[in-house]
This record gives C-alpha cells, sequence and structure tokens, in this order.
C-alpha cells in the first residue's frame, strides 16, 4: 500500500539553539536523493500546479491543502509503491529549484536575483526567509553552484560550506537558528524562486529594508 505524508512547516528551520554552522543530518542519503528527485518529477509532471502552489503564501490553509494535493496527485506516476513522509519544505523546495534550474542559468538567476528599486518589496515571511534572502543577495553565484549539486554528495557539502560565513552572517540579531544541509538548501530555493518570478511579489528594497515578521 502506497502512503505518503509531508510534516507541517514550510519554512520552519528557527530551532532554540544558537546559530551555529551547517551541520550534517539523521536522515539516510538515498532518502534525501529520493525525495528530491520525486520532487523535481512532480514538478516536470504538474508544472502549472507547482507554479501556482508557489506564488501562494505558506501560512494560508489553502497553501498546506495545495501542497497534499500536488504530493499525493502524482505519487502513483513519480513513487509508485513508495513510502514517503518528509517536510513541506523539504518538498516545495525541491519544486522551486527545479522550476528554476530548467529555465535559468547562471547569469540570469544572478540577474533577477539582484536588488531592483524598480521591482515592488519583497516582504521576507520569517527570520529564515531574511535570512535566505541575504544569502542569496549577497552570493548569488554560490548560491546557483549549490543548485547544480547532486543531494548528499561531496560537491554539495562544499557548495553549502562556500556560503557558510554569509549564512552566519545574514542570521538576524538576536534570533536563534540551527542549519542543515538539506533545510538550508531548500530555504535557499524557496527564497530565490521568489526573488526570480517577473510578478509583483518579486524583486525587494536593499537588504537593510527587507522586513521578516
Amino acid at each position: 500500500m502506497r502512503r505518503f505524508a509531508l510534516a507541517a512547516g514550510a519554512l520552519a528551520l528557527t530551532m532554540p539553539a544558537t546559530a551555529k554552522p551547517i551541520a550534517g543530518q539523521p536522515s539516510d542519503d538515498l532518502s534525501i536523493q529520493s525525495m528530491h528527485n520525486y520532487a523535481a518529477c512532480v514538478a516536470d509532471r504538474t508544472r502549472e500546479g507547482a507554479i501556482e502552489l508557489l506564488a501562494l503564501d505558506y501560512r494560508s490553509p489553502e497553501y498546506a491543502k495545495k501542497v497534499n494535493r500536488l504530493a499525493h496527485g502524482t505519487s502513483g506516476y513519480c513513487a509508485p509503491g513508495r513510502d514517503y513522509r518528509f517536510s513541506a519544505m523539504l518538498f516545495t523546495g525541491g519544486l522551486a529549484e527545479r522550476l528554476m534550474v530548467e529555465k535559468l542559468d547562471a547569469a540570469r538567476f544572478a540577474n533577477l536575483a539582484a536588488y531592483d528599486a524598480a521591482k515592488a518589496p519583497l516582504e521576507a515571511r520569517n527570520p529564515t526567509e531574511l535570512t535566505a534572502i541575504c544569502v542569496v543577495r549577497a552570493e548569488p553565484t554560490k548560491t546557483w553552484a549549490i543548485f547544480q549539486t547532486e543531494p548528499t554528495s561531496r560537491g554539495e557539502l562544499d557548495a553549502l560550506q562556500a556560503i557558510g560565513s554569509t549564512l552566519m552572517g545574514c542570521v538576524p540579531s538576536g534570533t536563534k537558528m540551527a542549519f542543515n544541509k538539506q533545510g538550508v538548501r531548500a530555504m535557499l530555493a524557496l527564497a530565490a524562486y521568489r526573488m526570480t518570478q517577473p510578478v509583483a511579489t518579486a524583486g525587494g528594497k536593499p537588504l537593510e529594508q527587507v522586513t521578516g515578521q
């Protein structure tokens, strides 16, 4: 019997610990790779649905419902007979990454992620997203490099470590956070996706003016 479960929390990386560098994760590598491939398959299979989902505010009830509909709706094709259990953040981060990688290159990504006064302000909806926006703006090339690596690979670890000091510097003062590899990759993908969309919510103010809630 196929079973598919998603944990709540699209951007829930804030933890009761002092800010510290990226650590490893207890999840086994094959599970992380499989989940990443599943999200890519869902994005390919139901592209418009993925775009509609990522355009929603993750704090809304509609978002949670659409995550589950999208995940369940393609499980028979993308993961026949598999048993998945992972966070909504990792799933939606995988969707966002796939949609960006299929249509952008490094130069285009950096251009779209850059601050543009002509674009509408981008609201950072919590400290995690504020941190991710800061990292992407400060290191677009290094962020893009993360998305070119295979999950759990040595290349991914090297690419994540390359933004480690920037990540620590982007954590809002007084905020307690801890990070793991798959969580950082997902939060960067979700923030980068918002920043690179040619819609009213894309773009933003200079980093010091981006506000969180």
